[in-house]
């Protein structure tokens, strides 16, 4: 297994890029996004790399940053998603951002990726919403109050409530700007919206 690369960014392609290492150029498929980022072609470059094998070809996947590289591997996962449609995604979102949408199950926003129908969307929720409960730190981080927001749901959990049907609920709130900056109002105001779903 190829890990990663450093050596010589010698061309940028549509679609991929060529690394120089000792005299051997490798092929390495990247997305849109990550090829706006690329350095200039002369330059050093480190690609984290995933080596797909197929039937009839090799095919060395890259991406700037370890996130990506385990996002990628986690989509491949999916049943009905391969390379290029999870190539599509990482090129719409940010890790951080997606792990948000998978876990507040905002079908609307993945829409919004090139590629990704309403079946595909309900699928990827479906399946990676309990997979990736452990990503919630980087979906936090995304976010400009990520430390309080840890500590509502650190204590919301001690209270008994599971991480994965809490989010959810914090993200809405989150997002029609409900919350507050004290954590003990915000966990009250929680505490209250989860007492009227239960009623519905």
């Amino acid at each position: 297994m190829i890990s990663f690369l450093r050596g010589i960014l010698v061309q940028c392609n549509q679609d991929s890029i060529i690394v120089e290492i000792c005299g051997i150029g490798y092929e390495v498929q990247i997305h849109n996004q990550a090829l706006s980022e690329c350095p200039s072609v002369g330059e050093l470059i480190l690609v984290h790399t995933y080596l797909q094998i197929s039937d009839n070809d090799y095919k060395l996947y890259g991406f700037f940053n370890q996130e990506e590289l385990e996002l990628f591997k986690i989509l491949l996962g999916v049943s009905g998603i391969g390379a290029r449609v999870a190539q599509s995604i990482l090129a719409a979102m940010r890790p951080a951002n997606f792990y948000q949408a998978i876990l507040s199950a905002d079908e609307k926003r993945l829409l919004n990726i090139p590629g990704i129908g309403k079946k595909t969307a309900q699928r990827l929720v479906f399946e990676l919403k309990d997979k990736i409960g452990k990503q919630t730190d980087l979906a936090f981080a995304a976010s400009d109050d990520g430390y309080v927001m840890e500590e509502i749901l650190e204590a919301l959990e001690a209270l008994g409530y599971q991480r994965s049907e809490i989010f959810p609920l914090i993200m809405d709130m989150k997002a029609h700007h409900e919350l507050d900056e004290r954590v003990e109002d915000n966990i009250k105001k929680i505490l209250r919206r989860k007492a009227m779903q239960m009623k519905k």
